[in-house]
């Protein structure tokens, strides 16, 4: 079974995470409707989930990181696709039988080997013994509204992350289709 998607209410979140109490279930439940409160308008509420990944992969993939939970809130996004900017929070396998609540800036890519997406700022709360997995997705969650208060253009992003910017246009350059 491949990426399922939704609302937060259609997420079936005691399949995803069997060995939660329900009130961490319930916790994981008020945080994402409070993250989904902070879209801007036009951005719809939507959640992906992964029920392969309930379990932690073994052995763990090297390339990815695998996705249990997942939502993406577009600030910026070109018509045509071509760039953006994205804040987006995880629940996910971040090491051998290590889930993880991961909140990051997404951008595209604009180095001369397309890597399609940069994460120029980012937070990784483990979820280890003591630590509860609805108190580290609150906590990943937390840096959404700062995020949200900065800029929302992606070269903004790219200068925090010392990314390549983007290529100006020669339409554009400075100077060009200045009178002499």
């Amino acid at each position: 079974m491949g990426v399922e998607r939704g609302t937060i209410d259609d997420v079936p979140l005691a399949v995803l995470f069997p060995g939660a109490a329900a009130h961490e279930l319930e916790h994981i439940q008020r945080v994402a409707a409070a993250v989904d409160a902070l879209r801007p308008p036009g951005d719809p509420a939507e959640w992906e989930w992964f029920r392969d990944h309930a379990r932690c992969p073994d052995p763990m993939p090297r390339d990815i990181t695998p996705l249990v939970l997942s939502t993406a809130m577009s600030l910026h996004n070109e018509a045509e696709g071509v760039d953006w900017l994205d804040l987006e929070l995880d629940i996910a396998w971040v090491g051998p039988g290590m889930p993880g609540a991961l909140a990051a800036v997404s951008v595209a890519c604009w180095c001369d080997i397309d890597h399609n997406t940069h994460y120029p700022v980012e937070e990784v709360v483990e979820i280890a013994p003591g630590v509860a997995l609805g108190d580290a997705f609150e906590r990943a969650a937390s840096r959404l509204p700062r995020w949200l208060a900065c800029p929302h253009d992606p070269e903004y992003w790219r200068a925090q992350g010392l990314l390549p910017a983007r290529p100006r246009d020669r339409r554009t350059a400075v100077g060009a289709g200045d009178p002499a």
